[in-house]
């Protein structure tokens, strides 16, 4: 369980809470995580290193505390487009808030695929959270159509989210030079090539 981080009250402790989750974001662009140092977080920050624990605790603890936070705001995202966003339209609102996520935080999520490839559980969270857009996914399909689906549309559209979210993890970790979100296509490919694979699995029966 992680320890809370300390959401501080005043405007200038705030400040320099922010700046701190603003350093680690930076810095883990061009360096994994493990690398940075307690030190030079605090450093880039501004602060000292006795203010980052009584605000973070350890830094596995603030590893942690930046993997909800960042599935917080994206989630606030999602929940958004789920409101606003006519059922036509979802398939391809998702993808693009998928992809701008992993644009805006594709140094960090390196980190959080290397860990998990260690064998640690930091990219369990963010697995889950997967898992409950693909299920708000297909209640509101389900709700459109006043009928629920088959588990084989089901499974398939599991698998079009899984497919989507390991592109996304592909193309971060530079696994393929051809698919790297640099590309002035790839935004575009990604959003089709998911609607197609959504399309196919909610409109094949059995």
């Amino acid at each position: 369980m992680v320890a809370p981080a300390r959401h501080p009250q005043q405007a200038r402790s705030r400040q320099a809470f922010d700046r701190i989750v603003a350093a680690a974001r930076e810095l883990s662009e061009t360096r994994d995580f493990d690398s940075i140092s307690v030190r030079e977080l605090a450093r880039a920050a501004g602060c000292s290193v006795g203010s980052f624990h009584y605000r973070f605790g350890t830094k596995e603890d603030f590893f942690r505390f930046l993997v909800e936070d960042m599935i917080r705001r994206r989630e606030a995202e999602a929940e958004e487009t789920f409101a606003t966003t006519p059922i036509a339209d979802l398939p391809a609102a998702l993808a693009r808030g998928a992809v701008a996520n992993y644009r805006r935080y594709g140094g960090f999520l390196r980190s959080v695929i290397k860990r998990h490839l260690e064998g640690k559980a930091d990219w369990q969270p963010i697995s889950q959270m997967g898992g409950r857009y693909s299920a708000r996914f297909m209640a509101c399909v389900e709700e459109a159509r006043g009928r629920p689906l088959s588990e084989a549309q089901r499974e398939r559209v599991r698998f079009s989210f899984v497919w989507l979210y390991g592109l996304l993890s592909q193309s971060v970790i530079g696994l393929s030079i051809s698919l790297g979100m640099e590309r002035a296509y790839f935004e575009r490919e990604a959003v089709r090539s998911f609607e197609q694979a959504i399309t196919a699995a909610i409109g094949e029966e059995g």
